[in-house]
């Protein structure tokens, strides 16, 4: 009797004379063996059983090393399949593998569960998926797939909560390891943590190993499969997206140029066009693809579905009209999104391609915004028109993907889905400018999300060697892509270590606290305290521009990316994008000299550091719009003396006065000795009131046909100057009352937590109490009042910006109200209040103050302000105001900053 587990037997002649011996030390039971190298050695496995013939070369096949884990779902179940795990095996060598007799082993806390795999093999450099449920998986995956129950003696199962698993061969070598979720992580093959889920609130995960196209390493450790994560039924994209060669390229940069050329390049399609689009509403683009459906054009269209709550409903009804539209003209058209189980989050891409040979891709959508009329303001978006077939033809490729009706993110549109009443708007003729083309030679790539475009934009970011321009509609820290922190913040971090001087416009029309937080991280920190070359801008608007919707950037003067990618959590990880890298000198001339002019723009609002100085103010005047704090003297450049006249730059911004000219008008009087004058008219009976505006600005500004310098001599007649109540302070933490003003400059020490002050650190309760007189100084109150009114003529505006304030707050994620800084500006740049004309609170005393103290402040009170709490609401009715005029004022002032909207 011979043992499966070990043994031996000698063949001996008739003579009883030992022949030749057989002993083996392996497992043999249901396994053919053959001898060893020597005639002493054990006995090994053969291949496979060759009974009469000769044995195969083992070393014409695949070796131990060149098996596998390369993809694993543990669990998951969709609409279709109950059970959608799986594991795949990839044979990375150049031979042929064959696994019969090799064994799949499961691993718990139970201990291992082995299982034998049947008469199998897998070519070379190639895969298999290994499912439970093979009919349903291959719904959503492709590739060559098997099932557990015929793969195997006995099927095995995955553990929803973790295992560990191994691949050996018949010897019992084990070729691979890996260990997911709780599985346990002490087992030959595994060094280190197991692996688990990337995210959170994310099912049906597809964990790859390397790039998933195989560059993979092979540490026995986590970090092997923490480069890729995808869905089930997402792409898995490995070709060559690189291109090449001599092109023809039109730079469209908008809003000046975009719409007119895509409407001839649509024109000039002769056999198909191939659209991809988040959005489509702009009639005349329709018109052109419904024409070109009509003379013969073989057209396809694929469209986001939308999201109700997220979209608005003129953006809804517009896209299901016009794909209705497009449906009725015979044109191919498609939703991604909205069938159940989806991979994706959105198709964000804007993509087209043009009868295999030409290609569009942008930043912007196919709508007015971001394809204006001539003449008609728009967004800034960066396009591209490129003539070349090598990058036509991977475009097409990805974009088949998307166009398979067959996979469950993509469905057919119909011409039922156009939304009652609705019909398309008049495509009415236009005609202007044509942007300029350029022929040269170029070197690209394609990007394609989710599948390599944040290992593409890290590389990308790491090729810069002297310059990297960032033009962006926003940019999140504070998110992690897998398992660590954000790849492509570390990247422009690390650009800027090594020496690479890198710049940030960055999108203001939706300011919120995440853009502000970049903009300091770039300017504060990264700048001014660690020493590197960077700088951020927030981008101003004008006539022409109405906000920044790019998602591009220019490299060393030689390379530019167009693309549709934000850079965020949600786009390389959840969307379907595309962005396209293009190396030459000549094509980035265009896209860097429009970056500049970005650079440069300015508006009356926008305030990049948020220090109460805008920027078309601060940029003139030598101050710096990207630093608030400056760290010579550690205080807000706004309250800080730069010409040391004795008036704060933020004053100086109020009056109109020069920051750096000590005497702005030129008439040999100091500012702060003129506002000082101005001041003391304002309490001098006797005389014409002058606004210190007028003292600074003017020769004359009481108006009497002479010259104040002339009258008065270059001191007015001996006035004290106003001092510098901005004496540089090193240690910022003499803030005594937590104001933010210093106590070298507080004249009101002691303001109450969280009540706003203005410069001086003065709330507006605090001004008033320190303008009204005595009872029995009756006279001087119009002059009291008149003098802090003109002095404080941001006081009234405090209350809108804390009205604004909370209104940002609650729609942060939307992004889509009006900044903070320019509810600032408007607060700052208040004009002088007439008090004969202005419809002001009851504030001369002629009111009861202890009825006005002892108000009830009800709930149903403070629905009427929201944003405001009892406090603030006190605040006001402590000064005079009644409730209805506090509801009024606050009315006006949520009516004038909120009527932003994102598109």
């Amino acid at each position: 009797m011979l043992t499966g587990l070990g043994d031996s037997f000698t063949l001996s002649n008739p003579d009883g004379v030992p022949m030749a011996t057989a002993q083996w030390s392996i497992v043999s039971d249901c396994q053919t063996m053959m001898p060893g190298d020597t005639a002493e050695a054990s006995w090994v496995h053969t291949v496979w059983p060759t009974p009469g013939g000769e044995e195969p070369n083992a070393s014409q096949f695949a070796q131990l090393e060149d098996i596998k884990f390369t993809r694993m779902m543990s669990e998951g179940y969709t609409s279709i399949s109950s059970n959608t795990e799986f594991f795949e095996i990839s044979n990375m060598g150049d031979n042929i593998a064959y696994l019969n007799g090799w064994t799949f082993t499961v691993v718990t806390s139970g201990g291992p569960s082995p299982h034998t795999f049947a008469d199998l093999t897998i070519p070379a450099n190639s895969a298999v998926i290994f499912a439970a449920d093979p009919n349903g998986l291959s719904v959503y995956e492709d590739g060559t797939i098997y099932g557990f129950a015929t793969s195997f003696t006995e099927a095995p199962t995955l553990p929803d909560d973790g295992a560990a698993l191994h691949i050996m061969d018949p010897s019992g070598a084990l070729a691979d390891t890996v260990v997911y979720g709780n599985g346990p992580v002490d087992v030959d093959g595994w060094s280190g943590i197991s692996l688990v889920e990337p995210v959170s609130g994310i099912n049906l995960i597809i964990y790859h190993r390397g790039d998933g196209c195989g560059q993979l390493a092979d540490t026995d450790q986590v970090a092997d499969w923490h480069e890729r994560w995808g869905r089930l039924g997402g792409s898995t994209f490995c070709e060559d997206q690189d291109f090449s060669g001599q092109s023809v390229v039109t730079p469209l940069i908008g809003p000046t140029h975009g719409l007119l050329d895509v409407l001839d390049w649509i024109e000039g399609a002769t056999t198909s066009l191939h659209l991809h689009v988040y959005q489509l509403s702009e009639p005349r683009l329709v018109q052109a693809m419904i024409d070109a459906q009509g003379r013969g054009v073989d057209v396809t269209v694929v469209l986001d579905a939308g999201s109700q709550g997220f979209w608005s409903d003129f953006d809804m009804m517009n896209q299901y009209g016009m794909a209705s539209e497009l449906v009725n003209a015979g044109v191919a058209t498609y939703w991604f999104g909205d069938s159940g189980d989806e991979p994706y989050a959105y198709i964000h891409s804007k993509v087209a391609v043009r009868d295999g040979t030409s290609v569009w891709i942008s930043s912007g959508n196919w709508k007015a915004p971001s394809m204006p009329a001539p003449g008609v303001r728009g967004n800034v978006d960066w396009g591209v028109l490129i003539e070349n077939v090598e990058l036509a033809g991977i475009v097409l490729q990805q974009m088949a993907f998307d166009e398979e009706p067959l996979r469950q993110h993509i469905s057919t549109a119909s011409a039922s889905d156009a939304p009652n009443g609705w019909s398309m708007p008049m495509a009415e003729a236009v005609d202007g400018p044509r942007s300029t083309t350029i022929t040269t030679s170029v070197n690209g790539e394609l990007l394609t999300c989710p599948d390599n475009c944040i290992d593409g934009l890290v590389e990308l970011i790491g090729s810069a060697e002297d310059e990297l321009l960032l033009s962006l509609q926003y940019l999140d820290m504070d998110w992690s892509w897998g398992w660590g922190d954000n790849p492509i913040f570390t990247a422009l971090r690390q650009s800027a270590e090594d020496g690479v001087a890198v710049r940030l416009i960055i999108n203001g029309a939706y300011l919120d606290q995440d853009v502000q937080d970049v903009v300091d991280t770039f300017n504060e920190v990264w700048n001014s305290s660690d020493g590197l070359d960077v700088s951020a801008i927030v981008m101003g608007e004008d006539d022409n521009v109405t906000k920044l919707h790019n998602k591009g950037l220019v490299i060393d003067q030689e390379t530019v990316l167009v693309s549709s990618i934000n850079w965020g959590n949600s786009a390389v990880n959840r969307n379907r994008e595309m962005g396209l890298i293009m190396t030459s000198a000549d094509v980035a001339v265009p896209y860097r000299e429009a970056w500049i002019d970005d650079w440069m723009r300015l508006d009356n609002v926008t305030d990049t550091d948020q220090d109460g100085l805008p920027d078309i103010w601060e940029v003139p005047n030598g101050l710096n719009r990207t630093k608030r704090m400056l760290a010579g003297p550690n205080m807000l450049e706004g309250a800080y003396d730069a010409d040391n006249d004795g008036i704060s730059n933020e004053n100086e911004y109020i009056f109109g006065s020069h920051p750096t000219n000590a005497d702005t008008d030129g008439d040999c009087i100091p500012d702060g000795v003129e506002v000082a004058w101005a001041q003391s008219t304002a309490l001098d009976p006797t005389v014409e009131d002058v606004s210190p505006r007028d003292a600074l600005l003017m020769a004359d500004a009481d108006m009497d046909g002479v010259n104040e310098s002339a009258a008065l001599g270059c001191d007015l007649g001996g006035i004290d100057d106003l001092g510098n109540t901005t004496t540089p302070v090193d240690n910022a933490t003499l803030d005594d009352d937590g104001d933010g003003v210093y106590n070298s400059a507080d004249k009101c020490p002691g303001t109450m937590d969280g009540i706003p002050v203005n410069v001086e650190g003065c709330s507006s309760e605090q001004r008033l109490a320190q303008a009204t007189p005595s009872a029995s100084d009756e006279s001087g109150l119009g002059a009291g009042l008149m003098l802090a009114l003109m002095l404080g003529g941001v006081a009234l505006a405090v209350g809108a910006f804390l009205v604004l304030r909370g209104i940002e707050q609650d729609a942060e994620t939307a992004k889509d109200l009006i900044t903070l800084d320019e509810a600032h500006h408007d607060a700052l740049t208040t004009e002088p209040i007439d008090a004969q004309s202005w419809q002001t609170p009851v504030l001369d005393g002629t009111g009861s103050g202890d009825m006005n103290s002892e108000m009830a402040i009800t709930p149903a009170d403070l629905q009427r302000v929201p944003g405001w709490d009892e406090a603030m609401v006190r605040s006001y009715l402590d000064q005079g105001w009644s409730m209805d005029q506090l509801v009024e004022y606050y009315e006006e002032q949520v009516k004038a900053h909120a009527d932003s909207t994102q598109d």
